[in-house]
């Protein structure tokens, strides 16, 4: 492990860094993008700390190894990380569901054990020398060894069960896309650094774990920053074709978000290319928590990918009722500022480009 290398993974650490700042201050009121970019922070600012540290320690020890087994330290460290990060996928299938209590509820087995391992350590500090796995049955007897097995094992049971769950549960108002199916193949691979990591640590299996940690990091932080929700889609976004007769029994709506949709739909204030979840609120006389929780409900994000939503339906509209506009002008008409993110979010939610959609929709007249 050179100075060089660890130098190249702390400059990627500070991106992390900077990134999850970035997500946390651009969140609104999408709790996903918030929960990654602190993620993100957190991820950034502990492997820093940690790689500054190796820094020291290999300008110091250059031939440092490893030996440390079952390391109830970085067993709690990941056990934090996974537990949350593995929420991801089901949280963004489920917005309206997700709260901060139930997030909390979700959480509360790992946080118990968690709590146990840091009050072990802070209380009783006796850690068994474990530096290979024939040395593990031999000491079973003590205390620490049982905790840092049922540790260890809670680790990869609990954030398995919460990567499983979305692809066995489709009765949602979204669909799972290929982002979340890379999300779940990395963390899958993360869970077997991680046993080897914890069972048999080297060199070569460290800075791979710690190479993809942040990798990882940067690029779904990427993701957040192009989408408001990058691992799944509206069912009412995606081309009929790919609508799957599953969905039938879909969770209940706020009827806050019937008056919504009933409004957007008739007197499309989303046209006003300025138009913001406070006009909503004002309009209503509804806080914006209100508001916010409602379009949650129907299976949105945040205001701002329905407001999105709106426009994007808003332009196939137009497209029918003035075939001699072009591109440009109808964007500008619904309500959009950036070509380049109207033009992404149409290719991504119909699966054709806007001006293919215009020139199949001239065809079909």
């Amino acid at each position: 492990m050179g100075t060089t290398y660890l130098s190249i993974e702390l400059t990627f650490d500070l991106i992390a860094l900077a990134m999850g700042v970035i997500l946390i201050f651009r969140a609104k009121d999408n709790y996903q993008r918030l929960y990654w970019g602190i993620i993100a922070f957190a991820i950034g600012a502990v492997m820093s700390w940690e790689n500054i540290g190796w820094l020291m320690i290999v300008t110091d020890t250059p031939t440092y190894k490893f030996t440390d087994l079952l390391n109830i330290e970085k067993m709690l460290k990941w056990y934090s990380l996974a537990s949350i990060v593995c929420l991801f996928p089901i949280i963004s299938l489920s917005p309206g569901y997700f709260n901060h209590l139930r997030i909390f509820t979700f959480l509360l087995p790992p946080i118990i054990i968690i709590t146990v391992g840091l009050c072990y350590l802070f209380f009783n500090g006796k850690i068994t020398p474990i530096n290979s796995l024939n040395e593990i049955i031999p000491n079973m007897g003590e205390l620490d060894i049982k905790l840092r097995l049922i540790i260890f094992l809670l680790s990869i049971f609990i954030p398995l069960t919460f990567l499983v769950y979305p692809i066995i549960s489709n009765k949602t108002y979204r669909k799972i896309n290929n982002n979340m199916y890379a999300f779940i193949a990395f963390l899958f691979l993360f869970l077997g650094i991680y046993i080897l990591f914890t069972l048999n640590i080297n060199e070569f299996i460290f800075n791979l774990f710690g190479i993809i940690s942040i990798i990882f990091t940067i690029l779904f932080s990427i993701q957040y920053l192009r989408y408001e929700n990058p691992f799944s889609d509206h069912i009412d976004m995606i081309c009929e074709m790919n609508k799957e007769e599953s969905y039938t029994k879909l969770p209940q709506t706020l009827p806050l978000f019937t008056t919504i949709e009933t409004y957007f739909k008739e007197e499309h204030p989303f046209t006003d290319q300025n138009y913001n979840i406070d006009c909503l609120a004002n309009l209503l006389g509804e806080k914006k928590h209100s508001i916010s929780e409602a379009i949650k409900s129907g299976g949105f994000t945040g205001f701002r990918e329905y407001i999105n939503y709106r426009r994007l339906e808003y332009f196939k509209q137009l497209v029918a009722e003035n075939s001699n506009k072009n591109v440009k002008e109808l964007m500008y008409l619904c309500g959009f500022t950036s070509r380049a993110t109207f033009y992404r979010n149409f290719s991504d939610k119909y699966g054709v480009s806007p001006s293919k959609y215009i020139e199949n929709h001239s065809i079909k007249q």
